[in-house]
């Protein structure tokens, strides 16, 4: 297959696919011939970099069988969430090329492992990487300077084993720029600058700042508060051809008792690539970490578009235009080669993005398509035993306002899953951060008293979790359709469902609906093990004198709803 894809050129391709004479009497003549002739090319004009891998991927998947992929997806589940197929390119796999993570330390080890083995390539996204995982990024530790040797310096000793290998971090500029007291007056670039100065062929640091922030509300916001305005919230990591969703940063409560989810796509070197140019793109608008050799200290410059601060109109234009150019390429890309796809495939994935100061608003099309779906038929079951089931899980209980009509007008059965608050990162944080666990409060009695009126206790219920010295994170769906005991659908990545997911931040997730067994086990596990260690709420539970919310943190937590 390789010397097939390489033989291929541009212009072959635009002398072949575009003459329509050629495309149509080639295809219905000999299709597979025709699409191995030009495999390579098509790929090509869409992402030229990722030529061969995408190629390797179609050549496992070669099968032309349009009329059996279509039945396929005309059984259930996958004709219940069809919508979906309007609104995000689309990739098919099959369910064994997911495996679920359970814990934070699981996560940080395969994180680590799948760095140390990279070859190629190496992504992540995250809010910010905590300003002491230096065994993580890697820190050089001159000889004699006391400064102690981590016992793997992850990320620097991979870039060491290989001049081929390339690495894209992006973060937040606020957070990442923010200087920690644990982390001896560091933050997110003092760390990563070694690696920039170290490496400058092979690191890119990209930074996003929201075009929001801008002029006098700039010069005097703080530099906690600031970030409520909106933040690069996406966490996706990228290992060569394999890819690692999760809600969760990089830092040490993340990896210690942080609770969150973590799922690995393994061998679909497509959505790969997908989440990698996505991360290209955002850095395009992004600033970069750079080094002033001849001042010998560190720039964060912009380049390829305005300046988010100093000229955010044209910025959020352009910026806009990229992303819009992004998802329509890869949905045309995805909708051309559908035909392509080995039947044997159970499994299929939506990637999704929300970035509203930008006016890009597919992962909520998205959701609301899901939650329709759900409320649709929901409502044509009678027989209780055959309800559909859905658990709804946020680290930060604040839905927006068409989520929630959404879940109160269904009759399917809800289980939202929240942190109480003692399991609220927030939870007995210094300064004013430490109001925020009683605003969520707030926003969860005001649901729960919505669910009353309506008289719907019996089929939504909130779930607490409250683990000991633990604090929860997880957020995402799991959908178990026609009263079925294993769940058909998931969706997982960084948003909350809240106003900041909608309104302010950037974000990234994946729709996942799979027939696969084990995979539909797995998921149920791993939902099941999120409810462990929850309590449902019930009237009793606000009248708790803990739970009792001053009044002036309710005056404000009306004004500032978006920003939580």
């Amino acid at each position: 297959m390789a010397s097939v894809c390489s033989m291929c050129t541009r212009s072959q391709f635009q002398k072949r696919l575009c003459n329509p004479r050629y495309s149509i009497y080639s295809f219905f003549i000999n299709p597979s011939k025709f699409f191995f002739s030009n495999c390579a090319i098509i790929y090509n004009l869409h992402y030229q970099k990722s030529n061969n891998a995408l190629c390797q991927f179609f050549s496992k998947n070669h099968h032309i069988a349009t009329g059996s992929r279509s039945q396929i997806l005309q059984q259930e589940p996958f004709n219940l969430f069809s919508g979906l197929h309007n609104i995000a390119p689309v990739f098919y796999l099959r369910g064994e090329q997911i495996v679920i993570l359970d814990n934070p330390k699981e996560f940080y080890e395969e994180l680590k492992s799948r760095i140390l083995s990279a070859k190629r390539r190496i992504f992540l996204a995250a809010l910010y990487i905590g300003p002491t995982e230096k065994e993580l990024v890697g820190f050089p530790c001159k000889k004699n300077s006391g400064c102690g040797i981590p016992t793997v310096n992850t990320i620097r000793e991979a870039l060491k084993k290989s001049s081929q290998l390339n690495v894209h971090i992006l973060v937040d500029y606020l957070r990442s720029t923010r200087v920690e007291l644990q982390g001896d007056g560091e933050s997110s670039v003092t760390l990563l600058s070694p690696l920039v100065e170290e490496f400058p062929d092979q690191v890119t640091v990209s930074l996003y700042h929201t075009p929001n922030l801008t002029g006098i509300l700039k010069q005097v916001m703080p530099s906690r508060i600031n970030e409520g305005i909106g933040l690069m919230h996406i966490k996706a990591f990228g290992f060569d051809d394999d890819l690692i969703l999760s809600g969760a940063n990089l830092s040490h409560d993340y990896f210690t008792n942080r609770q969150d989810r973590y799922m690995i796509v393994k061998s679909v070197p497509a959505i790969t690539d997908y989440f990698a140019e996505l991360l290209q793109t955002i850095g395009k608008f992004s600033y970069t970490l750079s080094l002033n050799t001849i001042q010998n200290k560190f720039n964060i410059n912009c380049f390829d578009v305005p300046d988010p601060i100093t000229n955010s109109k044209v910025f959020k234009k352009r910026s806009s235009y990229m992303m819009k150019e992004f998802i329509n390429k890869w949905i045309d890309f995805t909708r051309k080669h559908q035909n392509e796809i080995d039947t044997e495939f159970d499994t299929i994935i939506f990637p999704v993005t929300q970035m509203a100061p930008l006016n890009i608003r597919q992962d909520e099309r998205a959701t609301l398509c899901v939650l329709d779906s759900i409320e649709k038929n929901g409502r044509q079951k009678m027989n209780e035993n055959d309800l559909w089931t859905v658990i709804f899980s946020s680290g930060y209980f604040n839905f927006s306002k068409r989520y929630k009509e959404k879940i109160l007008d269904t009759n399917a059965k809800f289980r939202l899953l929240a942190a109480a608050p003692e399991a609220n990162g927030f939870f007995r944080s210094k300064g004013i951060s430490k109001y925020i666990p009683p605003a969520y409060t707030l926003f969860e009695k005001q649901f729960y008293d919505e669910v009353r009126q309506r008289g719907k206790e019996d089929i939504i219920k909130i779930m607490e979790y409250n683990r000991p010295a633990w604090t929860f994170h997880a957020k995402g769906l799991w959908c178990y359709t026609n009263g079925e005991t294993r769940p058909s659908l998931t969706m997982i990545g960084s948003p909350n469902y809240g106003y900041r997911s909608t309104e302010r931040d950037l974000e990234a997730e994946i729709i996942i609906i799979t027939k696969n067994a084990s995979l539909k086990e797995d998921l149920h596990r791993e939902s099941s093990r999120l409810s462990e260690h929850t309590e449902a709420v019930n009237a009793e539970t606000f009248q708790r004198p803990e739970r009792k919310v001053p009044y002036l943190i309710r005056v404000a937590t009306s004004i500032i709803k978006t920003m939580l």
